[in-house]
């Protein structure tokens, strides 16, 4: 009898969901949670390796990462099927890197109730169901893990939704190979930035990506850098949340330490705002008004020197 409602309890807790109860944070709460942490200083976007197997099968997401910590948002960024966190290498055997996975887990959603089910898993693989949304723990010996230790929530029903038709797919992904053979980013007069700024992914960005060991490398791919999913499907092209503030670090100046500068103000209207670059311009210009960032106004506000390397930080 007890093995029989334990069967059943189990079919329950796993069984094909419904739409979720409550909508998952999406892509900016989850990013910008993560990135005032002390343990997550440095969040960077880095290559989201197409997957091609199983729940997550191509569903476009995007991933950070900082240090051996990962972040990834499945779906629609507005309105995400699946989000997760992880951790990789050495972390994996730090037990304060796993609290800091539940941690952080707690504080995007906000609900006490669902980080107390979360805690009912687990912690050495485990998975059951709540509110129309899938808890998973996934080992870094599952077949699916690329090596982490992974939390998870997701929809199983707005992941079927989400997945991307052939077409989409060729429009939102780079075959690793074309990244492999991708020339670096050209400098415009006195600055230069990175390939991701630019809107695409460089051959230097790949050591961050996911690796796929059961399969060739002329068969993956991984998704754009910018993506978003409007009433035509997936796009890739920026919304505001693929933008930011122009960051680039000061060195080596006679009149102050090394320091890091961020350029806010646009300079044609005044206002704070976020940038992205343009290639063909090859400047970058304001999101929201659309003016030209000169860039030879790109230079140190206390010492006048232009930098070599500048790139944008989310917001």
């Amino acid at each position: 009898m007890k093995t029989t409602l334990l069967l059943a309890f189990s079919a329950f807790l796993l069984a094909p969901q419904n739409e979720p109860a409550k909508p998952l944070p999406n892509r900016t709460r989850c990013r910008q949670t993560l990135s005032v942490k002390p343990w997550a200083k440095g969040l960077k976007q880095i290559p989201s390796t197409v997957i091609d197997k199983g729940v997550l099968r191509n569903v476009p997401y995007t991933s950070y990462r900082a240090g051996e910590y990962e972040l990834n948002i499945y779906g629609d960024p507005e309105a995400p099927a699946c989000f997760e966190i992880g951790i990789h290498g050495a972390l994996l055997r730090s037990a304060d890197a796993k609290k800091n996975c539940y941690d952080i887990v707690g504080v995007i959603l906000g609900d006490a109730s669902s980080v107390a089910f979360l805690k009912t898993l687990n912690p050495e693989g485990d998975k059951k169901a709540r509110g129309g949304i899938t808890y998973e723990i996934t080992p870094p010996t599952a077949e699916d893990a690329y090596g982490g230790w992974w939390i998870s929530l997701y929809s199983e029903a707005l992941l079927d939704r989400s997945r991307a038709t052939a077409a989409e797919m060729a429009k939102i992904t780079t075959p690793l190979k074309e990244v492999k053979a991708s020339e670096p980013s050209k400098p415009a007069g006195p600055i230069s930035v990175d390939p991701v700024t630019e809107g695409r992914w460089g051959a230097e960005d790949l050591a961050d990506a996911r690796k796929k060991k059961d399969a060739v490398e002329e068969t993956q791919a991984v998704y754009k850098p910018a993506i978003a999913k409007t009433e035509s499907g997936y796009q890739s092209t920026r919304t505001v949340d693929d933008t930011g503030y122009i960051l680039f670090v000061c060195a080596n100046s006679d009149k102050h330490e090394d320091r890091e500068e961020l350029l806010k103000k646009c300079p044609s209207c005044g206002k704070n705002d976020t940038y992205f670059w343009d290639k063909d311009k090859s400047c970058f210009l304001s999101f929201q008004c659309g003016a030209v960032y000169a860039n030879e106004l790109v230079k140190c506000t206390l010492c006048g020197k232009p930098p070599k390397k500048v790139r944008t930080k989310h917001l």
